[in-house]
């Protein structure tokens, strides 16, 4: 589960997956760990080398408890596809997969590897699908390792899926390809490690070419769900009088268009966060910037604000995120915090709204809201909010738009000491 998250602003994104949508990272582990992979040693303390075939009621026991937790994970997933985990919902999440990851280790200490030669097809891809799914990336490495030498295709295909979920967590790179990003509706490998290669090493393992692979992922996601549409119609008021009409911000928009949106706002999305990342590039921001806001001008002028009801959610964000970087054009963030305003269908919305209030009113020599503008003191390595109105309350504001506490929040912003 836990598809790799990016933290933009107090934001989660989940836009990456793997065979089958399964997970690539986790929040924890958004950036590469400098930690080692396993040794052979330790992965051999790990999993049992046990290679008798398991007798039947174990194995149906075996294939009854991983029915049960993929059942949980599967139901999980469907209640909080959206993201936006409360505090609540994050600590479930973890406690879900620190159970899994217990068992997994007991289970493969005590029985070892289980190939299909040993507990049946059915149940060695069941437990190859359970290890993919877990945040254990140590197992992940161990077990993949292992999956790769399996007769069978299809546990092979999951060893390479497990060795990219590891590799990239500990190193940022992947091996196989297995892991994929959508940005937009266009699938888009993670880093792979010699790129050059990746076809060569997929074939010594029985996997077809990275695009054959690609396009197959591709084909088995689900359409695109149709937008909820307005709840009411949304005003033209004197602030967006420049950018766009009634008439459009209400139209109805085609399926080829929401998709054209959603693959440039991501595609634009990546150099916005690249020209930030290590501190920023000053020019390199200026130049996304302005790419971004020319961009968001004509989505107004030409498709209205692309909110959630209208669209789709990661499209409302990322329109959203742009719009949050255009502080050259204040105008445009007064128009599109009005349109916000009057189109808060979903949670995110809600808390993009908090955001991009924040930076207005601050632009605006104003104190903000709900503090999500924030300074950090290096030195004493602590963040506070900048001008802020109304300390007292801000926390209950913060509640109704689904934020946390603003010590919690702040504490996202300490690095940890060396």
């Amino acid at each position: 589960m836990n598809p790799s998250i990016q933290v933009i602003a107090g934001h989660t994104s989940r836009r990456w997956l793997v065979p089958l949508l399964l997970a690539w990272g986790s929040a924890a582990q958004a950036q590469p760990t400098p930690d080692a992979l396993p040794t052979p040693i330790a992965c051999s303390a790990l999993i049992s080398a046990d290679t008798v075939p398991l007798p039947a009621p174990l194995q149906t026991a075996i294939k009854g408890t991983l029915t049960a937790y993929q059942t949980e994970i599967q139901r999980f997933n469907s209640a909080h596809s959206g993201g936006n985990l409360t505090d609540a919902e994050l600590k479930e999440s973890q406690h879900q997969q620190t159970t899994l990851s217990v068992y997994l280790r007991r289970l493969l200490k005590t029985s070892g590897w289980i190939t299909g030669e040993r507990g049946g097809s059915e149940l060695a891809l069941a437990l190859g699908a359970l290890v993919r799914q877990s945040e254990d990336v140590d197992l992940q490495w161990c077990a993949g390792a292992l999956a790769l030498k399996s007769d069978n295709v299809a546990e092979r295909g999951q060893g390479a899926a497990m060795i990219d979920h590891s590799l990239a967590v500990h190193t940022g790179e992947q091996r196989y390809g297995s892991s994929l990003r959508l940005s937009g509706r266009t699938l888009v490998p993670a880093p792979i490690k010699d790129a050059a290669g990746v076809d060569a090493r997929r074939a010594a393992v029985g996997l077809d070419p990275l695009a054959v692979y690609i396009q197959e992922v591709a084909a088995s996601l689900p359409l695109r769900l149709t937008p909820a549409g307005l709840a009411k119609a949304v005003k033209l008021h004197p602030v967006c009088q420049d950018y766009t009409s009634e008439q459009v911000l209400n139209r109805v928009l085609s399926s080829t268009e929401i998709d054209r949106l959603d693959d440039r706002a991501a595609a634009l999305v990546i150099p916005d966060q690249a020209a930030r990342m290590g501190g920023g590039d000053p020019q390199s921001m200026q130049k996304a910037d302005a790419t971004s806001t020319a961009w968001l001008i004509q989505v107004l002028r030409t498709f209205g604000w692309p909110s959630a009801n209208r669209t789709d959610s990661q499209l409302a964000f990322n329109a959203w995120l742009l719009t949050q970087h255009a502080d050259r054009t204040p105008k445009l963030q007064h128009c599109v915090l009005d349109l916000i305003t009057q189109q808060m269908s979903t949670l995110q919305e809600r808390q993009n709204f908090a955001y991009l209030t924040d930076r207005v009113r601050l632009a605006d020599n104003q104190p903000q809201v709900y503090g999500t503008q924030v300074s950090v003191d290096e030195v004493q390595n602590k963040a506070s909010p900048r001008l802020l109105a109304d300390p007292a309350n801000v926390d209950r504001r913060r509640a109704t738009m689904g934020l946390q506490p603003l010590a919690e929040y702040l504490k996202l912003f300490s690095k940890p000491r060396p």
